[in-house]
């Protein structure tokens, strides 16, 4: 054979190749990522498995250090273990579905995006059948509702009252139509409606869609309709109208005076919020003082989680009462970067300088910014991590973090959303960035500088606040997180841990 019958089988060969490509091209272009939705055939690898394939990082074990504190007792891990399961089993119901686009099926969908108030109407759009599936034969699709949450049912009209179709089941959970004609069965599909049957504000149902030897599911989303929460800044967007100030005190009326005195120079218009469960009470000085009055040693969760509760702001700035601001304490850098619609930070963190000026990241020596959070069988494990720095695209400035100081502006309602656990009465800073791994979006950023009076010769403040001689209530403390979170056992991120160090039961 020479070299021109040679090129001219090449190309032959290379065009028959190409136009069986363009063909199987355009019967499964439905699998994009607009109609993607769960796919399953007969005896086909289920979803748990492919759920499994996709995990990463399977080195690291939830196996406990030698410095960390845990397990519970026996007796207080069967509890955990039955609050975990239900917790698990709520958590599952927010979670979307896996979705793989089916490289072999006929049916073009949308997979998931319906949603549906709950007794409400929705229109099934988007599922159509390939034409390249017409044959001679009687054709039959079956719609199923999994969870029989709902109805399907063929819209009546003009138009559908003239096919060629057999429909059985319309108005109950599960529908069929016969047809020896697709244009006529998609016609007929461009009319499928749902109708949810059960009143919830969120549930999930599932459409089976079985043609011939193939299944595809439709996820269907019945869920009530998020009202708006909106606040308002008023005219000319007036940072006073955006953010309020909030602080704990207790037994420092020397120090909080001074906060609020720096406050009004800075900010002599914004509202400040003081939750004051001191043992006797002195009235506060300084304008725009909100003081709210707690019962004796009521807790320094128990505080924050009512200054929020009495936020009417967006956002609000959380300050230590022995804090005061300065000339680079300027909040509007704050407003700046959580009202970014890029960067879509909950919170932002700024820097203490010491009386020398020397600006910090933390009072803490050495103190956790990122967390590891391994889950296992027995319960989970959260480990100290060092991650190289993560900064924030928009603000090359700020960095990304797991904890921050306690000095930070926030959207009002996602910290709400996680909340203050009141447990946690004389120690609750990092334990609350512990609960909010996953819901919030954290950076600190270099440019927000608040001063660090400190506490001075208070001995009764630090007798309280570093609870001295109350083994107990550390302990508590401790298995407060060990059964909340699920753990195994932690490593302390507080010096107030340090004697349970040796422990491996709490």
């Amino acid at each position: 054979m020479n070299w021109k019958t040679r090129y001219a089988t090449f190309c032959v060969v290379g065009l028959c190749f190409f136009g069986v490509y363009l063909f199987i091209l355009d019967i499964f272009s439905s699998c994009t990522l607009e109609s993607a939705a769960i796919w399953e055939k007969t005896n086909s690898t289920s979803i748990l498995h492919l759920r499994k394939q996709m995990e990463f990082d399977k080195t690291r074990d939830c196996s406990c250090p030698s410095k960390s504190i845990g397990p519970l007792d026996k007796n207080t891990r069967q509890r955990q273990k039955k609050e975990y399961t239900e917790w698990e089993h709520q958590e599952s119901k927010m979670a979307e579905p896996m979705t793989l686009c089916p490289a072999m099926s006929p049916i073009q969908y949308l997979g998931s995006g319906i949603t549906v108030e709950p007794l409400k109407y929705v229109r099934i759009v988007g599922i159509k059948i390939h034409p390249a599936l017409q044959t001679n034969k009687e054709v039959t699709i079956i719609l199923t509702s999994r969870h029989s949450l709902g109805q399907l049912y063929v819209e009546s009209s003009t138009i559908t009252d003239s096919l060629q179709i057999a429909i059985h089941g319309n108005g109950s959970c599960q529908l069929s139509i016969n047809t020896e004609k697709i244009n006529d069965m998609n016609t007929a599909l461009s009319h499928l409606a749902y109708y949810s049957t059960e009143h919830d504000i969120r549930q999930r149902d599932y459409i089976d869609v079985s043609i011939q030897d193939f299944v595809v599911v439709i996820n269907i989303l019945i869920q009530r309709h998020h009202v708006p929460r909106l606040y308002d800044p008023g005219p000319g967007n007036d940072i006073n109208r955006k953010v309020t100030i909030v602080a704990k005190t207790f037994n420092r009326y020397d120090c909080v005076n001074k906060l609020i005195s720096s406050i009004n120079h800075f900010y002599p218009k914004m509202t400040i919020l003081i939750a004051d469960d001191s043992e006797t009470k002195q009235k506060l000085n300084g304008t725009n003082v909100k003081h709210f009055l707690m019962p004796f040693k009521e807790g320094y969760s128990a505080g924050k989680n009512l200054l929020v509760s009495q936020v009417r702001t967006k956002y609000f700035v959380w300050v230590d009462d022995d804090f005061v601001f300065t000339n680079y304490t300027i909040l509007e850098r704050f407003v700046e970067k959580l009202e970014s619609p890029t960067a879509e930070l909950d919170l932002v963190a700024g820097l203490i300088s010491n009386m020398k000026g020397i600006a910090m990241e933390d009072i803490i020596k050495d103190g956790w910014s990122d967390v590891e959070y391994v889950k296992g069988q027995d319960g989970g494990c959260l480990f100290r991590r060092k991650l190289p720095v993560t900064k924030v695209k928009e603000f090359p400035n700020c960095k990304l973090k797991d904890m921050v100081i306690n000095f930070f502006m926030a959207k009002t309602d996602a910290v709400r959303n996680v909340g203050f656990d009141l447990v946690f009465e004389r120690i609750a800073h990092r334990e609350f960035f512990i609960d909010a791994l996953g819901y919030l979006r954290i950076a600190q950023c270099d440019d927000v500088i608040i001063q660090h009076r400190g506490e001075g010769k208070n001995k009764d403040y630090k007798h309280y606040r570093l609870m001295e001689n109350q083994m107990k209530a550390r302990a508590a403390y401790a298995e407060r997180i060990l059964f909340k979170n699920n753990l195994q056992c932690f490593q302390p991120w507080n010096p107030i841990f340090s004697s349970f160090m040796k422990n491996k039961k709490v």
